[in-house]
């Protein structure tokens, strides 16, 4: 049984880990809503079937739910920087060196977690994948090169990161980025 001083402990770890911020809140109350999953659809993501942590690859939001629904806790993370553009050009590097922060964290939380015993922890990241420069992708039949360390996205699950964020008086950056880039 997981108690309030242990769920404090674990947003501290998570700052210790490189996260900005750290929330825990109840699993129940994390947003899912077949209008994110869509979104990579419209207009259609350059990741959507070429990623193997992306739609189709994944699991429908149905299954998202049902899945999400058998945690008790969710964690959620945030880690921001300032960007000076807006994520174009040699800016993107910036906004997606922060993107490539919350995954270290994740793959960080997610390790240390199933060490404290609790097998059945799994991270999800913000964004796709990047930890390859080209994924093997759908259809290659190759397996992931990171399988250990590559992690579906929030979104292509289905959660709704605005609104779950929102729950625990967090907002995120607004398209087009401005000064500040937040990854959640």
């Amino acid at each position: 049984m997981v108690n309030n001083f242990s769920l404090r402990q674990l947003e501290e770890a998570a700052r210790e880990e490189g996260a900005d911020r750290a929330k825990v809140l109840p699993a129940r109350e994390i947003v899912i809503d077949e209008r994110v999953r869509l979104k990579c659809l419209v207009p259609l993501c350059p990741n959507y079937g070429r990623n193997l942590m992306c739609p189709p690859n994944l699991p429908s939001v149905e299954e998202s739910r049902r899945i999400i629904r058998l945690y008790q806790w969710a964690l959620l993370l945030q880690v921001q920087g300032p960007t000076s553009e807006k994520g174009e050009g040699p800016e993107k590097a910036v906004v997606y060196q922060y993107a490539d922060k919350l995954h270290r964290v994740v793959n960080s939380l997610e390790r240390r977690l199933q060490g404290m015993g609790y097998l059945l922890a799994a991270g999800l990241i913000g964004g796709s994948c990047r930890l390859c420069d080209e994924c093997v992708g759908q259809g290659s039949r190759e397996p992931c090169r990171h399988p250990f360390r590559a992690r579906p996205s929030i979104e292509a699950m289905g959660i709704n990161v605005a609104a779950t964020a929102a729950k625990v008086g967090w907002g995120i950056a607004p398209l087009p980025l401005g000064r500040e880039v937040v990854w959640t």
